[in-house]
């Protein structure tokens, strides 16, 4: 879309980036998007107008995450209530709490209390989130596995202010908060506040899109190198940053500036988790090859996970047994998401041009666990926690929640389903 003429004159003179952001979006309206141009670029007028639309998203934010952590709270509260009379059933809230000591929790509490030469198997696991936890570990009481609840919990916190930011500068206040609630409230949202590593890569990866969007290039690679830190998908931020970068530009050589060369700074994470691996293991890519411990040894065509969870449910066509229902719920998500990726940018919830990246980085973010399918029961385990980095998903939820039907019904499944996902982790029963 064609920028203003005062920016294409401020761009031909100067870098525009220096400056800051200089055009205006008008947010989409709610419901479904009126046909016609939409204007591209930040949302706000000045320097008040953005502190203003930042302490808005700190209130929000705030309010979501305490709202999330009440829930999660209670139902753990109550999850024991059914099977009080098992031996090992917590006698109290305290107990309770360490319920959430489940699957990849455990290891990264190894990685942090014993690093990663103490089990090779751990390398599979990035190591940015449990470096945190090591480094906060000393100063709270308790041991490394409160310490990696508390740095969820505020990362959780982070992205959930985040995401109501970038979605209401790209739609408006109401739908921004809407998508922000419509994040946690998802049936696999508590896994935002457990111990792993979902609420920091979404912070990052967010504030990276954020950033873009502002036109903070050296911010905006900063974050996607600290993302690629905590999960291999931040390196595609890369990709990202670099079709925004010439999207703000009309894709025009003659308008490039040295600040593109800030991109640079996204890979770094994954470099020097590359570098750590060749020094400790003696090959590069070992956290790679760990991947076949946990049943994912190799790339596929995103669709043969899905056509293999088709067949593990047509084996059981009553769906009474939990490896068909987990492998339903597991393809209607893949299926969801897709679908509503591509509402994104077709039809009448589509977010409108300045939302292209967006849809870019969460396309090729959910390929990755579809190119690279469990080999088990359960093909495409965690597509359903993958789904929660997918943030055009969300924003396209809360552009169909603005009729209060929709509203009421997506809030009506997925709070139940959430409530029972929760009893079903702290019970160590597999999830996602």
């Amino acid at each position: 879309m064609t920028e203003p003429a005062a920016v294409e004159e401020a761009a031909t003179a100067d870098d525009v980036s220096v400056a800051g952001p200089s055009t205006v979006d008008r947010p989409a309206t709610d419901g479904p998007q009126a046909d016609g141009p939409q204007a591209d670029g930040p949302q706000a007028d000045g320097p008040e107008a953005g502190g203003r639309g930042w302490r808005d998203s700190v209130r929000f934010g705030l309010v979501a995450w305490l709202g999330g952590l009440l829930a999660c709270v209670l139902v753990t509260a109550v999850a024991w209530l059914p099977f009080e009379h098992i031996r090992d059933a917590p006698r109290n809230l305290s107990e309770a709490v360490q319920n959430w000591h489940r699957w990849d929790t455990t290891w990264y509490v190894i990685i942090a209390e014993s690093g990663y030469r103490s089990d090779p198997r751990s390398a599979a696991f990035f190591p940015l989130y449990p470096m945190l936890v090591k480094i906060v570990n000393p100063v709270l009481p308790g041991d490394a596995f409160l310490a990696a609840l508390v740095v969820s919990v505020l990362a959780c916190l982070a992205a959930l202010v985040l995401v109501d930011r970038l979605a209401t500068d790209l739609l408006g206040a109401e739908l921004g908060r809407r998508t922000a609630f419509y994040l946690i409230a998802f049936p696999t949202g508590f896994f935002l506040i457990a111990a792993y590593n979902e609420s920091l890569f979404i912070a990052l990866a967010v504030g990276s899109l954020y950033a873009m969007r502002r036109r903070h290039w050296w911010l905006a690679g900063l974050l996607a190198g600290f993302a690629s830190a905590s999960r291999v998908a931040g390196v595609l931020l890369g990709v990202v940053f670099v079709f925004e970068y010439l999207r703000q530009r009309d894709f025009a050589p003659r308008r490039i500036r040295p600040d593109l060369l800030w991109v640079a700074l996204a890979p770094t994470g994954l470099l020097a988790y590359v570098a750590y691996c060749w020094s400790a293991f003696g090959d590069p890519l070992f956290f790679q090859k760990q991947q076949a411990v946990w049943f994912r040894d190799g790339y596929t065509a995103p669709w043969t996970p899905m056509l293999q969870a088709l067949r593990l449910i047509q084996s059981d066509p009553l769906l009474l047994s939990p490896t068909a229902i987990r492998n339903l719920i597991n393809l209607i998500a893949a299926i969801g998401v897709i679908v509503l990726l591509c509402l994104a940018v077709s039809g009448p919830w589509r977010l409108g041009p300045g939302s292209g990246y967006l849809v870019l980085f969460a396309a090729m973010d959910i390929l990755l666990p579809l190119m690279s399918g469990v080999h088990s029961d359960y093909p495409l385990s965690g597509i359903w926690r993958f789904a929660l980095e997918c943030l055009p998903v969300f924003m396209v939820l809360a552009r169909m929640g603005g009729r209060p039907a929709v509203d009421r019904l997506f809030l009506m499944a997925a709070l139940p389903v959430q409530g029972v996902m929760i009893l079903t982790f702290v019970q160590n029963q597999f999830v996602a």
